[in-house]
């Protein structure tokens, strides 16, 4: 069997359980096909080869995006291992170790002031300030922020709150998300455009020029460039918001159990990486338990 045989077998039991991570596997695999050649025998591939390959990718690629290949890599091989068409133990393949740096955090005056570069009644200006605050407000990911239908969003309460079902990628469940009555106040500004759209798409956020829906890419776009007219010295992404959120609850006062229900982390340790984000929060608690 060659590897793109072998890669297309793979890819195909991937996507059966798993969507988000097949496409991701699937760009990482295809170019260690380009690396290797399509018809090299997959018996014939060794470790060396897999170091090589990854040498090759420490010129044009971070520490973080090889070691993340160098695990999609062990665990392609880790299944033909269990077939018996692997010549060599999957042990080999060891992603490397390397240091993340400190992760940029949108604070809450971070946020003021992007906001207020956009003008309400400025339709383009009117979408990015509901992804702004919907990013602030709920604390979500890029990928469930896209993902919203107008059939999952719910009816306003009495207290101005407005709900909103998403899946995330990560567990495939969906949970619920809750924003204020400011950001409600955008949606319904937005959803006057938004509902005279003839577009077959039921999604949120989408391009009233193509019909198409706005990409990830997209919104990272427009966080870059208001981060950028904001003079923000800080490297700002959505993701950004997500972590400022989490830092924001705990400066208000909030625990790590409410961090955990915001953003619906399924595992409690992703939770607690929180509590060091914020140089000032860890000074302030280890000062409590130095000797004076």
């Amino acid at each position: 069997m060659n590897i793109e045989k072998s890669i297309q077998i793979y890819l195909e039991w991937k996507e059966s359980h798993t969507t988000v991570a097949f496409e991701r596997y699937e760009i990482r695999l295809e170019q260690f096909k380009q690396f290797i050649g399509e018809t090299t025998a997959l018996r014939s591939v060794k470790g060396d080869d897999i170091v090589a390959y990854h040498k090759q990718m420490d010129q044009f690629y971070s520490p973080a995006t090889v070691a993340y290949s160098a695990r999609i890599l062990r665990n392609f091989f880790y299944f033909w291992h269990g077939r018996r068409e692997v010549g060599f133990n999957p042990k080999e393949i060891i992603p490397i170790r390397f240091i993340n740096p400190n992760k940029d955090i949108v604070t809450k005056e971070d946020y003021q002031e992007m906001d207020e570069l956009l003008d309400v009644n400025c339709y383009d200006d009117l979408k990015k300030k509901l992804v702004l605050h919907l990013l602030w407000d709920t604390g979500m990911r890029i990928s469930e922020l896209c993902d919203i239908e107008l059939s999952h969003i719910s009816e306003e309460n009495d207290e101005g709150l407005r709900t909103a079902k998403v899946r995330s990628r990560k567990s495939m469940r969906y949970n619920l998300v809750v924003w204020g009555r400011e950001t409600n106040e955008l949606l319904i500004k937005f959803l006057g455009v938004r509902l005279c759209q003839d577009v077959t798409t039921d999604k949120l956020l989408i391009n009233i020029k193509t019909g198409k829906p706005y990409t990830a890419r997209s919104i990272q776009r427009w966080i870059k460039e208001l981060a950028d007219l904001a003079m923000l010295d800080k490297n700002i992404t959505p993701h950004s918001f997500r972590h400022g959120k989490a830092n924001y609850i705990l400066d208000e006062g909030g625990s790590v159990r409410d961090v955990s229900a915001i953003l619906r982390h399924v595992k409690p340790e992703s939770s607690f990486h929180y509590m060091q984000l914020s140089t000032k929060r860890y000074l302030d608690v280890a000062r409590k338990y130095v000797t004076a």
